[in-house]
């Protein structure tokens, strides 16, 4: 391509002004005058900001003393509002017995020092703590405030006022005797004159200072200088018009003793008081003043001191620069440098800058091309291919790895544009890709990497994996990129996805097979265990119950090995969902020990559980499957002493116990019992000790809630497995077990049994019979439907998913209570491993059991259906 041609430049005029060349020693005076003035000016300013600043921290220290004072006066004013307050509450005046107020009143009057005064709405006064008992008392007595006492129904403070016992300026607090919704009594409270004087006495406040108390009308009640004269008299009103706009401020006024003053107040919020301080002018502003005279007549002699030292050393340093320039007049001479006569270390330094000088220039140089030197090495020995192209697309740079990728050799390459190692249609497009870099700066590559395709001299296309980076030197723009041929490599990750997605298909067809194959025997072996139920329960005692026990034994082997597989594969095919819930630990183990106590019985074992309050985090029903099978391990691996459920708290979390006295597990085996179909000391295959896959569900369903694992054991001693759950903050309240509370029916009610498989309805009927209960079979939904019409209405349903003709239990149920107009509570039996038929229950509010069921499952289910009902 042809680079851009530069447009010529114009040559530029500058104006430049040049300064008569000056002698060090004027250099030196400019500087101290640059330096001192400013200096001097900015701490003057600084000052008068110090001055300012000092002035404001005067008026907030005189705001804040005032604000501590209103404090103090309204605390000492709250404190007989409150017991004022308190007084007005007091039982005797709920009974007008007067005479006990009184000495109540008297009580409040010696521990308070005031006056205890009760008057009726219209002024009599009825009790007067200064007056003995029963001694006459003003029968007209109003105040100010009264009217504001009733009108609120609060407490309220008075202005000054002449007291009708005492004849003294006093000031009283007023608060409302309330009885049956209305105020019958005035509850009267002197505040002392001489603790309101006492709080802006002025021992309290700082010398020269003024502080008074006001009241609501602008009447001086208390000063601290003066208060014979001013006490009991108004503000100006100028000072008192300054002070009703804000609760609180400072302002600058002439105070009572016509002096200029800065005049701060504080009102209080509850009675409207307000606390007044002033404090002179001159206090504040005499000390700054004297300060800024002072400093400004000492910095200006510094200045002077400052000047002339700087034109005694500016002769010492002229002489000093004008050596150096001698010895720079050398070194380009390429004469011997002279030694400096000393002086100044600064210009002794350049000095021995100037002799290093050609040293260092001459190592730089050294230096220089040991590292061109050591790059080409690099470059030339380089894994990947590196090239270094220009801003035109020119090679520049072509190493001995980018004529093995490429097939070109450098002589070939070098000088040509860097398309030529590129397929379509990015070789076409390339120079455009550089045009809009240099036009817009958007990097789409540089810096970045990609993989890209190259193409070999002979045109063939290969992967490659490409990283640019962007250099300059001078004003000249490089590209340098670095090739990696990656063919193998995607050969291998081609190679490892069809690898995985084999596997993937291989697991997904184990999973489907696992669980069609479970559906397909679920059909007759819960035919086989409803009808070997019913006989257990008809024959009990009969010379053949052992065989059916025996019958019943096969049974449960066979439907844990269907559970046990249907586990294994709904949990590698993804199926099973957690729903993560606060609960009680104490009924889930207790309801393991309720379960398992008649088995250990069975084998003289003793099972002991520990009850627990606490509250976890889980799935109920998956936390359930893992405890059942530690216990079903424990117990087919012990063969003497016990077992152990219980929890222990660890931090956060909870650690829930399941120890046994069995067999043991060696150290080395403690990760393979964990596989499936791995057992212990199994290795004939006895099915009464499982199948292999308990401790293999186990670990899969933990992983699944996010629970951990532990398991201890010692050979010959026994074993611990530990499960550690998420701990929820607050206890459970202690309940019986879920076994309890299932308690059993006394067989009232009426189930409906929908299943197209007749062996299957007659398995149920035949149990739920003899259970106690009636029982209606349809094979289909038209003939639950007719039971319906025919005036039998059932308590519950038992339906099974697949009916006939495309038809599903839940269709049958929906049609059913569509019939009755009512819901029924009815349950799902289904050997369908799909979690959709899950969802499918939980939408319509219904439960799924999946089969083969246990007659104790099923019962337990019947039994909570019927109760609903009723």
């Amino acid at each position: 391509m042809i680079p851009d041609q530069e447009t010529p430049r114009r040559p530029t005029c500058r104006l430049t002004w040049r300064m008569r060349p000056q002698r060090v020693r004027g250099w030196l005076v400019l500087l101290v005058m640059a330096v001192a003035v400013p200096l001097v000016l900015f701490s003057v300013s600084l000052l008068i900001r110090n001055i300012d600043a000092q002035a404001q921290q005067t008026e907030q220290l005189v705001l804040d003393r005032t604000r501590l004072l209103a404090e103090d006066v309204e605390r000492e004013v709250g404190r007989l509002i409150a017991a004022a307050e308190v007084l007005s509450t007091s039982e005797s005046l709920t009974t007008d017995d007067l005479g006990a107020f009184y000495r109540q009143a008297s009580g409040v009057r010696d521990r308070l020092d005031t006056n205890v005064v009760l008057r009726d709405l219209e002024g009599r006064q009825h009790v007067n703590s200064r007056m003995p008992w029963g001694a006459a008392l003003p029968d007209k007595t109003t105040l100010e405030a009264d009217q504001r006492v009733i009108d609120t129904g609060r407490p309220q403070v008075t202005g000054l006022f002449v007291g009708d016992v005492s004849h003294a300026p006093t000031l009283a607090v007023i608060a409302p005797v309330i009885r049956d919704g209305r105020i019958r009594y005035l509850l009267s409270l002197n505040i002392p004159w001489e603790r309101l004087q006492a709080i802006v006495s002025p021992e309290r406040i700082p010398a020269g200072w003024r502080a008074g108390v006001i009241d609501q009308e602008g009447v001086v009640i208390a000063r601290s200088h003066l208060s014979e004269q001013f006490v009991g008299k108004p503000l100006p009103a100028a000072l008192w018009s300054g002070m009703q706009d804000m609760p609180d401020g400072i302002h600058r006024a002439v105070n009572l003793e016509s002096v200029e003053a800065i005049q701060a107040y504080s009102r209080s919020r509850t009675f409207g008081w307000v606390v007044a301080t002033s404090v002179p002018t001159t206090l504040v502003a005499s000390p700054a003043r004297h300060a800024l005279l002072l400093f400004t007549g000492g910095g200006l002699v510094l200045l002077l001191i400052g000047i002339g030292a700087a034109i005694l050393l500016g002769r010492r340093l002229t002489r000093s620069v004008s050596q150096l320039a001698g010895a720079a007049e050398s070194l380009g001479a390429g004469y011997p440098v002279p030694p400096p006569d000393g002086g100044v270390a600064e210009i002794e330094a350049v000095d021995l800058a100037i002799r290093n000088a050609a040293d260092l220039i001459r190592r730089r140089e050294a230096a220089l091309a040991e590292s061109e030197a050591r790059h080409r090495a690099i470059v030339q020995t380089a894994v990947d291919a590196m090239l270094v192209i220009d801003e035109t697309g020119t090679i520049q740079s072509f190493n001995p790895a980018a004529e093995r990728i490429f097939g070109y050799q450098a002589g070939e390459a070098v000088g040509r544009n860097i398309r030529i190692l590129m397929p379509e249609p990015f070789h076409s497009a390339h120079d455009g890709y550089l045009q809009t870099y240099r036009r817009t700066g958007e990097r789409k590559i540089i810096g970045i990497g990609r993989e890209v395709e190259g193409r070999h001299k002979d045109g063939s296309i290969f992967p490659i994996e490409l990283a640019v980076t962007e250099w300059t030197a001078g004003e000249r723009r490089y590209f340098t990129g670095i090739v990696r041929n990656i063919t193998e490599r995607r050969r291998a990750e081609d190679a490892l996805r069809a690898s995985k997605a084999e596997a993937d298909r291989a697991n997904v067809a184990k999973s489907k097979f696992l669980a069609a194959a479970s559906h397909d025997l679920r059909q007759p072996v819960q035919a086989m265990m409803l009808f070997q139920s019913a006989l257990a329960e008809r024959l009990d005692g009969h010379p053949a119950a052992p065989l059916l026990d025996s019958m019943g034994q096969a049974m449960d082997g066979l439907r844990m090995l269907l559970d046990s597989l249907l586990d294994v594969s709904k949990l590698d095919a993804g199926l099973i969902v957690p729903q993560l819930q606060d609960l009680p630990i104490g009924p889930i183990i207790e309801q393991l020990g309720a379960e398992y106590h008649p088995q250990a019985e069975a084998k003289s074992l003793r099972l002991r559980v520990v009850p627990c309050t606490l509250t976890i985090r889980s799935d109920p029903a998956l936390l359930m499957r893992i405890l059942r099978n530690l216990v079903e391990n424990a117990l087919r691996y012990t063969e003497s002493g016990g077992l152990l459920i219980g929890c222990r708290r660890r931090g956060d979390r909870l650690r829930i116990e399941v120890m046994d006295s069995g067999i043991g597990i060696p150290s080395n085996k403690h990760d393979e019992i964990f596989e499936e179909f791995f057992q212990v000391g199994n290795q004939e295959r006895d099915r009464s000790r499982g199948l292999g896959l308990g401790l293999a569900v186990v670990r899969r369903l933990a992983r699944l809630l996010g629970h951990q694992v532990h398991l201890r054991s010692r050979l010959g001693a026994g074993s611990a497995f530990c499960v550690d759950v998420p701990l929820i903050a607050r206890h459970a309240t202690p309940s019986e077990p879920m076994a309890a509370r299932l308690a059993p029916s006394d067989g009232r009610g009426m189930i409906l049994v929908i299943d197209d498989e007749p062996l299957i309805r007659l398995g149920l009927q035949a149990m739920l019979e003899g259970w106690g209960y009636r029982v209606l079979t349809a094979g289909s939904i038209e003939d639950a439907v007719q039971h319906v019409e025919s005036g039998e209405w059932p308590s519950a349903i038992l339906a099974d998913y697949r009916l006939r003709d495309g038809k599903t239990g839940l269709d049958a149920i929906r049609a059913v209570c569509e019939r009755l107009r009512t819901p029924v509570p009815a349950t799902i039996i289904t050997g369908d491993t799909a979690p959709e038929r899950l969802a499918e229950a939980r939408a319509g509010g219904h439960t799924l059991l999946h089969k083969p069921i246990a007659a104790h499952e099923l019962r337990n289910a019947v039994v909570e259906m019927v109760p609903a009902a009723d």
